[in-house]
């Protein structure tokens, strides 16, 4: 797997700019996967795909967090099984996103973090069983809402194939999570 550093792309640039270089060659040059490569190909109000994947890096970081949160409180063993399920799955999935450089910084990830704060926040003034529901109520929420964000966001900012094939992957496992947080929870499943 080959990525452009921001190195190569300041070389390359550099090497356009010296040679003066007509739109015709500019075009025959490697295009950096950066985002600012990205940028100038997303409409206007469309994530470009460095945004996305740090959105999709703050949707990993969320479930993480709200795992560990209910390792430390849940009383029922499906409730910490599937904690422990999602630390690991969404943990490995920031490892393999982290080939991208996903722009964390981003406006919308950063918003996606925030909000991920306030649910962790309400989630954690709950205690005993009713911890345990509204953890599988909140993965079950989660996972709906990530799943739209796949589809309506992050899957159309993707310009490269391999990242489209990983967030096609990654829709994949978040709508398995999905299905047996609806089952835990006793939640009529979306078919999403």
């Amino acid at each position: 797997m080959s990525f452009a550093t921001p190195l190569h792309a300041a070389v390359v640039a550099l090497g356009l700019i010296a040679s003066g270089a007509s739109n015709a060659q500019t075009s025959a040059a490697p295009a950096p996967s950066s985002s600012a490569a990205s940028t100038a190909n997303a409409p206007s109000g469309e994530l470009r795909q460095q945004q996305a994947l740090g959105v999709l890096s703050a949707i990993n970081q969320a479930e993480i967090n709200a795992g560990q949160l209910a390792l430390s409180r849940a009383r029922t063993e499906p409730a910490r099984q599937y904690a422990q399920t999602m630390i690991r799955a969404h943990t490995e999935n920031e490892k393999m996103l982290a080939a991208w450089k996903p722009d964390r910084s981003s406006a919308p990830a950063q918003a996606k973090t925030t909000e991920a704060k306030a649910e962790a926040a309400a989630l954690a003034r709950h205690q005993g069983a009713a911890f345990d529901s509204a953890y599988l109520q909140a993965m079950v929420k989660d996972h709906r809402k990530a799943l739209q964000t796949l589809d309506d966001s992050l899957l159309p900012a993707a310009t490269d194939a391999q990242v489209r094939a990983f967030l096609q992957q990654t829709r994949g496992h978040v709508a398995d999570h999905l299905a047996q947080a609806e089952r835990l929870a006793g939640t009529p499943a979306t078919g999403r």
